[in-house]
C-alpha cells in the first residue's frame, strides 16, 4: 500500500476557491491521503461546506487567524496523531494536476534523504507561465526570490533548491520530528525560506519535482490582509537574516531599507505614505522582538 498522505490545508474564507482546490484533488489517483482541513476562523460556512463536498475530512477549527504559521501547525500536529508518512501542505488558492501528489510521493520514496519536495507552480491565469521553479537565497542582503531561469522539462529529474514555496510542499514527517514545524513568530511569509534552511542545516534536501504541476491564484487570502507587502516582507526578512546570516545580518538591514526604498518610486503619494509607515512599523517591531500578527 502506498504511505499515508495527511494534505493539509489551512482556510481563512475563500469557500469557493478551497472547493475548486478540493475538485482537482479528488481528480489525482492517489488513495491513501486524509485532508485535514484547519478552519483559520472563517465566517464563509467553510468548515460546512468542505465537509459536504469531502465527508471524511478531518476539520479542525482554530477559532482565530493564526495564521500560515500557526494553522500549519495545527494540522502538523494532527498528522503526526494519524501516524502519516508524508504531509502535503497546501493553499486553498490552487488547484492541483492530476497525479502531481503521486509524482511528489513517488520521488520522496525514491530519495529518503528528501525532507522537503515541491511541485513545479504555473500561475492559475495564464497556465503557461511558470511561478516558481526554483528559488535564489541571499541572506547577507535579506532576499529570497524565485529563479526564473529553471524551465524544466515535465521528463526532468528532481533537482535541489535552497528554498521551496509554501503554497504546495510534500514534507516528510520524520524529518518534521527531527527539525520541528514553522517558526510561528513569522506568522506568514519567509517562513517556508526558514523551514527550509532549517532542514538542510539538519541534513534534509529540499527539492523540486518537474513532474509534478499545480495552479497559484497568487495569494488571493493575504490579499484581505493588510500591510503583506511592507510590514512582514521587512520585519520578517530581518528576522531570517538575524537567525540565519551571522555577521552578514548587519548588511541585510541596509539592504532591505535600501530596496523599500527604491520601491517608494513607482508607487502613487498615497501609496507611498503607507507603505513607509508599514515598513517602519515592521523595522521597529524586529528591533522590539514583537512578532505574530501585525499589530492593529
Amino acid at each position: 500500500m502506498k504511505p499515508l498522505v495527511a494534505i493539509i490545508m489551512v482556510v481563512w474564507n475563500g469557500v469557493d476557491d478551497t472547493l475548486d482546490c478540493l475538485r482537482s484533488l479528488a481528480d489525482d489517483p492517489y488513495e491513501n491521503k486524509v485532508l485535514i482541513l484547519v478552519d483559520n476562523g472563517s465566517t464563509d460556512g467553510s468548515a460546512q461546506k468542505v465537509r459536504a463536498f469531502w465527508p471524511d475530512a478531518q476539520i479542525v477549527s482554530t477559532g482565530r487567524n493564526l495564521g500560515f504559521t500557526g494553522g500549519n501547525n495545527v494540522g502538523l500536529v494532527e498528522a503526526f496523531r494519524i501516524g502519516a508518512r508524508y504531509a502535503f501542505l497546501l493553499n486553498n488558492d490552487t488547484t492541483v494536476e492530476a497525479e502531481a501528489l503521486t509524482a511528489l510521493v513517488d520521488a520522496a520514496e525514491r530519495d529518503p534523504g528528501a525532507g522537503i519536495l515541491a511541485p513545479v507552480v504555473h500561475y492559475h491565469d495564464s497556465p503557461g507561465s511558470i511561478w516558481f521553479s526554483g528559488a535564489v537565497l541571499r541572506l547577507g542582503r535579506g532576499e529570497a526570490v524565485h529563479d526564473h531561469t529553471r524551465q524544466p522539462e515535465r521528463s526532468a529529474a528532481p533537482y535541489a533548491s535552497p528554498w521551496v514555496s509554501g503554497c504546495a510542499m510534500l514534507v516528510r514527517m520524520v524529518a518534521v520530528d527531527q527539525v520541528g514545524g514553522f517558526d510561528d513568530r513569522f506568522y506568514l511569509t519567509w517562513e517556508d525560506v526558514d523551514w527550509c534552511v532549517r532542514m538542510r542545516s539538519e541534513g534534509w534536501g529540499v527539492f523540486v519535482v518537474p513532474a509534478a504541476r499545480i495552479f497559484h491564484k497568487c495569494s488571493r487570502a493575504t490579499r484581505r490582509i493588510t500591510g503583506i507587502r511592507c510590514y512582514y516582507a521587512v520585519r520578517n526578512s530581518l528576522l531570517m537574516a538575524q537567525k540565519h546570516a551571522g555577521l552578514g545580518y548587519w548588511t541585510a538591514i541596509v539592504c532591505v531599507v535600501i530596496s523599500h526604498a527604491r520601491a517608494l518610486r513607482r508607487e502613487t503619494v498615497t501609496e507611498r505614505r503607507e507603505s513607509i509607515r508599514t515598513a517602519w512599523q515592521g523595522l521597529r517591531d524586529h528591533w522590539r522582538g514583537r512578532y505574530g500578527p501585525r499589530p492593529v
